[in-house]
């Protein structure tokens, strides 16, 4: 009998030991898997490895800036096959983050945002949910001085110097709670920066690795402001995120914290020629029309100052750094949100014939279906524009496109190509239209609306732009009713 209940004994704790390993790995203990890819998503197979750049360079873009800029703002819910969990940087540091992680061992993706930014960012969410949908271990982090991370350690951001850490820590904790058979990363902007110095330190750790728009270049000591300085209100949005007076004043109080001098720290966060150190495939993409980089080249720096293309000249030489500069795109998570097809196709073939080739377990599909939407409000009228983008071959119709109306707003009138024609619908409190069809890789649009909002409280109001398609990507537009 006593055999017989300690045989009990153990197979009850053995089931809770895998339910508690279940619950913190986002596997079992009631969290949902990532939810399955829509049959109509685009299946992608690219070549040999000699030809993988050229595959990639075939891949039509179609970037549209229509509403991209107030998205790149806009954060997004996790889908709930994400959990939150907390992380160890390699300084200690305790980092916060969200996983969708597989029941079976398979290869992993750690998402990275840029400054300012967190890993709740729109752009963020949705490519963590697109790898999970296709098969990848995924984890989207919040670097230290950002997100939630802020709210978990007191520890100061550094320009790439600590955040190189950070990243290093993600790709390992990834690999040993998942059991991941590889860990690459996409980082965006200056999580790039700091992507690009992980890669040069690792020692096996990143299979491969994608830096978008990374700010690669040598960044100007910080020095006190002059007396009488104004910012300029870019660098007075950077201030106030910080909390700080200045970038010099927040340099010396990093210093402080790390134990060195504002010298030493800026000597850690310089990328130099660590890009030819790189010794796993990294991609490293950009875009011609970087807001950014044309504003510092407008200021009166030539090549564009810590934006600059140099890097392509250092890297010339090492067969594992693959730059790919495209014409249009803008800056960071503007570059996926301007054509999310053409993104989620291009970073999850490069990862996935570089850290996956023969793994069935994980796939390459992506959303065919997008709308860009932007919104515009003046006195009581708030006027919305959107487009619908169909990026496959294969045609679609009837198919149904909405705007969801905020409460209290009144239909003034709604047009589809040109104003006065291709009337909407109302119904259940949304605008409908019917396209018959909507042809393989062709946008239709533009859509409008013009609603009366007296009646709609003061604040922020919201209304979500989309297709009534499984899988299709949806759009928020938000504006602010004083």
């Amino acid at each position: 009998m006593r055999a017989r209940r300690r045989l009990l004994l153990g197979a009850l704790l053995a089931m809770l030991a895998v339910s508690f390993a279940g619950l913190r790995l986002g596997g079992a203990g009631g969290v949902p898997p990532p939810e399955a890819l829509p049959p109509y998503w685009i299946a992608i197979k690219p070549g040999p490895s000699e030809e993988i750049l050229k595959y990639l360079r075939t891949v039509p873009q179609d970037p549209n800036p229509l509403g991209v800029r107030a998205a790149h703002f806009r954060t997004k819910t996790y889908p709930d096959s994400f959990i939150r969990t907390t992380l160890t940087s390699l300084d200690g540091t305790t980092l916060v983050g969200r996983w969708a992680v597989h029941r079976s061992p398979r290869p992993g993706l750690v998402l990275v945002h840029g400054f300012s930014q967190s890993k709740d960012q729109k752009y963020i969410v949705e490519l963590a949910d697109l790898f999970a949908r296709n098969g990848w271990h995924v984890l989207a982090i919040d670097l230290r001085d950002h997100g939630e991370t802020r709210q978990a350690s007191k520890a100061p951001y550094t320009d790439g110097w600590k955040e190189t850490d950070d990243i290093l820590a993600a790709v390992r904790a990834l690999r040993t709670e998942s059991h991941a058979t590889s860990v690459s990363v996409v980082a965006f902007s200056d999580g790039g920066r700091a992507l690009v110095k992980a890669m040069a330190r690792d020692t096996g750790d990143i299979a491969a690795g994608i830096a978008v728009t990374a700010p690669l270049g040598p960044y100007a000591p910080a020095t006190p402001p002059d007396p009488g300085y104004t910012p300029s209100p870019q660098a007075r949005f950077f201030l106030d995120f910080l909390g700080t007076k200045s970038f010099y004043e927040y340099s010396e109080r990093a210093a402080r914290f790390y134990g060195v001098d504002v010298r030493t720290m800026e000597a850690g966060n310089v990328v130099g020629d660590e890009i030819a150190k790189v010794k796993a495939p990294l991609l490293v993409l950009d875009a011609l029309d970087d807001a950014l980089r044309l504003g510092r080249i407008k200021g009166g720096a030539n090549d564009g100052a810590h934006w600059t293309l140099a890097y392509r000249a250092l890297a010339k030489d090492n067969p594992y750094v693959h730059p790919y500069l495209v014409d249009r795109g803008n800056h960071a998570g503007m570059l996926y949100l301007s054509d999310p097809y053409w993104f989620g196709v291009t970073a999850m073939s490069y990862l996935k014939h570089w850290q996956a080739r023969d793994e069935d377990r994980v796939t390459a599909r992506a959303p065919v279906l997008d709308v860009l939407a932007e919104g515009t409000l003046s006195g009581t009228t708030a006027t919305y524009r959107f487009v619908v983008r169909n990026h496959g071959p294969k045609s679609f119709g009837p198919l149904d496109v909405y705007l969801g109306m905020p409460a209290g707003a009144r239909l003034t009138h709604c047009w589809l190509g040109a104003e006065g024609l291709g009337r909407c619908s109302v119904d259940a409190g949304r605008l409908a239209w019917t396209l018959p069809r909507l042809s393989g890789h062709a946008t239709a649009g533009t859509f409008g609306a013009v609603l009366d909002v007296a009646a709609v409280k003061p604040g922020a109001f919201e209304v979500l732009v989309g297709v009534a398609q499984e899988g299709a990507l949806a759009q928020e537009v938000s504006l602010e009713k004083p």
